[in-house]
């Protein structure tokens, strides 16, 4: 019976998220990935968003 439940879970809940996770990713496949820790521009694109941050606040 546990196993039912289970594979019902499975079946309702995980493949539909799959499905709209890769459909979302073939939609945004063409747009730029901003590299998060990554890459060369990792730290300038941080430092970026820091001083922003700080502006955002000063304007506040």
């Amino acid at each position: 019976m546990n196993a039912f439940l289970m594979i019902t879970l499975l079946v309702v809940i995980v493949a539909p998220a799959i499905v709209l996770v890769y459909r979302a990713d073939r939609q945004t496949s063409h747009l730029n990935r901003v590299p998060f820790g990554f890459g060369p521009d990792s730290e300038r694109i941080h430092d970026e968003l820091v001083v922003l941050n700080l502006r955002r606040r000063d304007c506040a």
